[in-house]
């Protein structure tokens, strides 16, 4: 009789795994409504399967239902307590829904049952900024560094903070930090350059925008600061073809026609 209920438990396990595996597939696949089938049929065969109820949250998430989301969330944490990305991504489907102050003690419990999630640290600075607390939410950046120093996602989060906190310098060299882990991003590029400008080293920060526009040429805002720029440095034929660029994609750019 032991026998047979073991043998019980170890295909129910084995038929949960594969809906769950096949609710993975499904999800890769973007055929999500049929993703959630195959999670609610494996969370059928065992309410208590942690991984089904995580990756359904995921899923619910991803299609703005985000009160189903969390629920799903609250169940895998209510199964197992310790799943760090479980609490990391009900944070993160707070944060949707604006409610910054939950996220953050949600991302805390992250931390606290994993110390080493680096997108945890991330996400709390996120929602910190959301809070208007800077200065803290450049610490947590800081932690999801040391986790990862390769994290450009945390690098470009904290260039922006310190930018809004008028640290200019440092907000240049966080950027250069997100340019030099992935130099194809076109925002940081951009968002250097406007630095720059602001610092009247207009040279310099044409040479950002020109960057930003080569990987991005369809971005109207580059080329109208770039059309600025160019003005402040007297070359009115540069600046006339960069205000055209920027009306050529966007044609309402009254401020480009201007």
């Amino acid at each position: 009789m032991a026998l047979l209920i073991l043998v019980g438990i170890a295909g129910a396990a084995q038929s949960t795994n594969v809906w769950v595996h096949k609710g993975s597939e499904l999800m890769s696949s973007e055929k999500y409504n049929e993703s959630i089938k195959a999670y609610d049929k494996a969370i059928e065969i065992n309410p208590q399967d942690t991984d089904a109820w995580y990756k359904k949250g995921n899923i619910l998430s991803k299609l703005g239902k985000y009160d189903g989301a969390i629920k799903a969330y609250e169940k895998a944490i209510e199964i197992n307590p310790q799943n760090s990305n479980a609490w990391n991504n009900k944070g993160v489907t707070l944060a949707k829904l604006g409610d910054s102050n939950e996220a953050v003690k949600a991302y805390d419990k992250a931390i606290e049952t994993n110390p080493k999630n680096a997108d945890a640290w991330n996400n709390k600075g996120d929602a910190l900024g959301q809070l208007h607390q800077p200065d803290k939410a450049i610490k947590a950046y800081d932690q999801a560094l040391e986790i990862n120093p390769l994290d450009s996602e945390a690098w470009y989060n904290k260039a922006v903070t310190l930018n809004r906190l008028n640290k200019s310098d440092e907000a240049i060299k966080a950027y250069d930090k997100v340019i030099g882990i992935n130099p194809q991003n076109s925002k940081a590029w951009y968002n250097k350059g406007v630095i720059l400008d602001n610092l009247n080293k207009y040279d310099e920060a044409i040479t950002a925008y020109d960057k930003a526009s080569e990987i991005d040429p369809h971005n109207s805002a580059v080329w109208y600061n770039k059309a600025v720029t160019s003005s402040k440095l007297g070359d009115s034929d540069e600046a006339i073809k960069a205000y055209a660029k920027a009306i050529e994609i966007d044609p309402s750019a009254s401020e480009a026609w201007r």
